[in-house]
């Protein structure tokens, strides 16, 4: 057990004396759970990894991990330090990267996070404008929210263009992180003219008797979908298809599958073309936001976030 004894405050040469390496053994024993696995990973010693912990223990005044025969636990502590250890070691293998790929020049390279829908209604006209003037690489990660995010705070990628609702990551420290509104995106139920809607503004309890395809349960815009009739007093829709993928959806709509709830962009086509009509149901779901996240601090010293910052301006200014 580490002695807390006059350890309350931290040590002003704290800075000067923590050595990267540990937060590297501390980031490899949260993601393992052992000593012993950290160490092979780390081609060193299992007692020269228990020394580093101890060590920095010390230094923090804080108990990091919980040992038992089973392994090694974080602690409240250890999850804090860990997190910000698991940022530090991306950051440093990016610039390992970076370095790398471009022989020590001074060449911009930005890892954007985003989901398949602004990847392909949002996304292009902002990567239109940050590809003017110098050179620099951009590699795309897709996914959802939530994983997003999640990269972004570890530093898996330097910023993420998202659908953005924050009740869907309230579980998320989001502190480190500016967050910048693009754009609002009306969310709309949409359906086959087949599927035989009435084209007249409805109660949502009056679409209760057709199919429906809806993203899962735990999903931000389920619960709004879900809320639009529990709140007056109508029971849930039944789900014929389930699935989180807007593009999918439209498809499975305009088939006439059932009634899909996505936003208008993603519908756009179907619509002007008469494969889906947009059912005026009211109240209508709130829109949603397309934002772009990166961490407050990477806006001091990549000058790629800033190129990105300009590019997200021009394209909002564009319409």
């Amino acid at each position: 057990m580490v002695n807390m004894a006059g350890m309350s405050r931290l040590p002003q040469s704290l800075g000067r004396r923590l050595r990267f390496s540990q937060l590297e053994l501390v980031h490899e024993v949260a993601e393992s759970g052992s000593l012993g696995e950290a160490a092979q990973r780390l081609h060193i010693s299992r007692a020269a990894v228990s020394k580093a912990i101890r060590e920095l223990e010390r230094s923090l005044g804080q108990v990091l991990f919980a040992r038992s025969a089973r392994g090694m636990v974080a602690t409240a502590a250890g999850l804090r330090v860990a997190r910000h250890a698991r940022l530090m070691v991306n950051e440093l293998r990016h610039l390992a990267d970076e370095v790398a790929a471009t022989g020590g020049e001074a060449e911009s390279r930005l890892r954007i996070g985003l989901p398949p829908f602004v990847a392909e209604h949002v996304a292009p006209a902002i990567l239109q404008r940050l590809a003017q003037g110098a050179p620099i690489t951009v590699r795309l990660h897709e996914g959802w929210l939530h994983a997003l995010i999640e990269k972004l705070l570890c530093g898996e990628v330097d910023a993420v263009l998202a659908l953005y609702a924050p009740r869907a990551v309230d579980s998320l420290d989001l502190s480190m992180l500016d967050i910048r509104p693009l754009l609002d995106v009306p969310i709309v139920p949409v359906a086959a003219p087949a599927l035989g809607v009435p084209r007249r503004r409805l109660r949502w309890s009056e679409l209760l008797r057709f199919p429906w395809i809806l993203p899962p349960a735990s999903t931000h815009l389920r619960r709004s979908v879900d809320e639009m009739f529990t709140a007056r007093g109508s029971r849930t829709p039944e789900t014929a298809i389930e699935s989180g993928a807007f593009a999918a959806n439209v498809k499975l709509a305009a088939a006439g599958m059932g009634l899909a709830v996505v936003p208008l962009q993603a519908a756009q086509a179907q619509i002007a073309a008469g494969s889906l009509v947009a059912v005026d149901a009211r109240p209508a779901l709130p829109a949603t936001h397309v934002v772009l996240m990166y961490r407050k601090v990477t806006a001091i010293y990549m000058d790629a976030i800033q190129r990105l910052n300009r590019a997200v301006d021009e394209a909002r200014e564009a319409g």
